[in-house]
């Protein structure tokens, strides 16, 4: 039985701003593309091909930027935010009945999806959560699960057994199965959070809600203001995240040129770095560890930059460290 999937990138990327003026989250760019195309990758390496994205804030721009994809999209405009359990019915609704496959869009990880959707299966259970490990005190790690693997509260939301002493904590990846018993629990309309609501209610009637703790050495981040953005961008860079596909080839140096990069003699290239497709690095500039370089964006002769993101038509100069250089200017979070 085939699963669909559902990308919650809804809101208003507060945040991120500078960043997010002109573009909703989802089309920000990490080495040199977009955000939702990770999650869309994720899926994808467990075959899911139907999927569905909610969007808010510059959501018209979505279809047009991800024409491109080979999975068949369905894309739903909130005009009120409707949190996750909204967004997550207004995604099923224009999907296959069926098995849902859930993940914040904001998120990158380098677990495979395949294994938890098989155990999600071989549970039986009514949804299942992919959670991280944390050591006991973080105050992050508050789903509780027992030693079947059955999930027994989350955060205030508790179910039978909330208090037993021998749960074992962990931290939501943003990643959770669903079936459709799980999704008819959610309030037919309004805003509202799909833990405090349809799991409230399913964990109080005595479903099974499963737990999966992923290899606690696996990459996760949450590109959720412009320092995490940076390191998103340094972690694919560093291949802690899986490259997507149509990246350059990499080096040994870890210098990734795309043959359409225009490199001019006496410019120095210090991996792991990014130079995209129509981007150009003129004399004298040195783009150092940690930069990409986006489409047609320019590093002026002379700039030494590192640990920098360049976006698409931005043209960089002078000294840069931990920046990010827009269209419009450069930001600097630090």
């Amino acid at each position: 039985m085939n699963a669909a999937g559902a990308i919650l990138a809804a809101g208003l990327g507060t945040r991120l701003r500078p960043l997010t003026d002109h573009r909703p989250k989802p089309l920000v760019p990490v080495a040199g593309v977009a955000l939702v195309e990770y999650a869309l990758e994720a899926l994808a390496r467990a075959g899911v091909c139907d999927v569905g994205i909610n969007a808010y804030h510059l959501g018209e721009q979505l279809p047009a930027a991800l024409a491109h994809r080979r999975e068949r999209l369905a894309f739903v405009h909130e005009e009120t935010l409707q949190g996750t359990g909204g967004g997550l019915r207004g995604i099923a609704r224009v999907l296959p009945r069926g098995t849902l496959v859930a993940i914040n869009g904001d998120a990158l990880f380098t677990f495979d999806l395949a294994p938890l959707l098989a155990a999600h299966r071989a549970s039986g259970a009514l949804a299942t959560l992919a959670l991280r490990e944390v050591p006991p005190d973080a105050p992050f790690g508050r789903v509780g699960v027992d030693p079947d693997g059955g999930v027994r509260r989350i955060a205030e939301v508790e179910g039978p057994g909330a208090e037993r002493p021998d749960l074992r904590f962990g931290a939501f990846t943003g990643v959770q199965i669903l079936e459709p018993g799980m999704v008819d629990a959610i309030p037919a309309e309004g805003e509202c959070d799909i833990f405090r609501s349809a799991f409230r209610r399913r964990l109080a009637e005595g479903a099974r809600v499963h737990g999966v703790f992923v290899d606690r050495d696996a990459p996760w981040l949450d590109v959720g203001n412009a320092e995490r953005y940076l390191a998103a961008n340094r972690a694919v860079l560093d291949g802690a995240v899986h490259a997507p596909p149509g990246l350059p080839d990499v080096d040994a140096r870890g210098v990734r040129v795309h043959p359409d990069a225009r490199i001019a003699p006496g410019a120095r290239l210090d991996g792991p770095l990014l130079v995209a497709a129509g981007a150009a690095v003129e004399s004298g500039a040195r783009v150092g560890p940690g930069t990409v370089i986006d489409r047609d964006a320019v590093v002026i002769a002379g700039a030494d930059l590192e640990g920098c993101v360049v976006w698409p038509g931005a043209r960089a100069e002078g000294r840069l460290r931990g920046a990010v250089v827009l269209p419009e200017g450069v930001y600097s979070p630090s």
